[in-house]
C-alpha cells in the first residue's frame, strides 16, 4: 500500500519532517507546496536533503504556488485547483492507495482551503503538528541558518548530505525530533457522500437545478454558490468558479 503526505511549506521546515517521523505508518511518496520565498525554498531543500539522508525511498516533489500568498477569491480557487490536480495525480499517476494532508506549515489561508478540499475530495486525513515548545525549535534553526543556506547553495546532493552530516546531530534533532516535543492533531473531517456531492457538483455545473430539492438549492444559495433572481435560483459566478475546480482540476 503507497502513502502520499502533501503538505504546504512555510518558515518552519520541522512540521513536516516530524509528521513523516511521527505518523508511525509507511509513507512512500511527499508532496511540499512552496513559494518564491527565500527561506521557504531553503527550507524545502533542508527537507528534501534531511529525507534523502534518513529516508531513501521516500520520493519527495516540490510544485510552487504561482503566489506567497492568497490575497483574493480567485487566488484561493486557483489554489484550491492546483492542490486538486495534485492529489489527483497522486491517485491516477502514482498510484498511491491513502493520501494524508499535514496542514501545519504554508499560510492560514491555503491551510484552511485545503483542509476543506481533501474532505471533498474524500482524503483519508487531514493533521496539523504542534511542537510543544516553539522557542527552543526557534533556537536551532536560527543556529542553524548558515548551514541551511550552505546546504541550499551547495551544487550537487553529494555536497549538500556531506555538509548535513557535519552537523548531523543538530539536524535530526531539528528535523526529527523526539515524539514526546510535539503532538499531531487530526482535525476532524466527516466524509460526504459520493453520489449526493457528485449530485450537487453535476447540477451546478451543468445548471440543471431542477433535479435538486429546495432544501438543496437554498443551503447552496446561502453558500454563494447560487444567487436569487426574484424567485429563480441561477448559478453564481463564483460556484461556477467552484465546481469548475471539482469536475476539471
Amino acid at each position: 500500500m503507497k502513502t502520499s503526505v502533501i503538505a504546504p511549506l512555510g518558515l518552519s521546515p520541522p512540521v513536516i519532517t516530524a509528521f513523516i517521523e511521527g505518523i508511525a505508518e509507511p509513507i512512500s511518496d511527499v508532496v511540499v507546496l512552496t513559494t518564491d520565498n527565500e527561506e521557504v525554498k531553503r527550507g524545502y531543500e533542508l527537507v528534501r536533503i534531511g529525507l534523502k539522508f534518513k529516508y531513501p525511498r521516500i520520493r519527495i516533489h516540490e510544485i510552487k504556488l504561482p503566489f506567497d500568498d492568497i490575497y483574493t477569491t480567485e487566488q484561493n480557487l486557483q489554489f484550491m485547483a492546483i492542490a486538486a490536480r495534485i492529489i489527483k495525480k497522486e491517485r491516477e499517476v502514482h498510484k498511491c492507495d491513502r493520501i494524508l494532508l499535514n496542514i501545519a506549515g504554508g499560510r492560514k489561508n491555503t491551510c484552511i482551503t485545503l483542509s476543506l478540499l481533501g474532505q471533498l475530495m474524500g482524503v483519508d486525513g487531514v493533521f496539523h503538528v504542534v511542537t510543544k515548545d516553539v522557542a527552543i525549535v526557534n533556537q536551532l534553526l536560527e543556529s542553524l541558518r548558515e548551514d541551511i543556506r550552505r546546504i541550499y547553495e551547495a551544487k550537487d546532493d553529494e555536497e549538500k548530505i556531506k555538509i548535513y552530516k557535519e552537523k548531523e546531530r543538530y539536524f535530526n534533532s531539528l528535523l526529527f525530533p523526539a515524539k514526546s516535543e510535539y503532538e499531531i492533531i487530526r482535525i476532524p473531517t466527516l466524509p460526504y457522500p459520493g453520489e449526493h456531492l457528485a449530485k450537487l457538483v453535476t447540477a451546478v455545473h451543468s445548471s440543471n437545478l431542477d433535479v435538486l430539492s429546495a432544501e438543496e438549492r437554498e443551503l447552496l444559495y446561502r453558500h454563494g454558490i447560487l444567487e436569487k433572481i426574484g424567485r429563480r435560483y441561477v448559478v453564481s459566478e463564483y460556484g461556477r468558479a467552484l465546481v469548475s475546480v471539482l469536475v476539471r482540476p
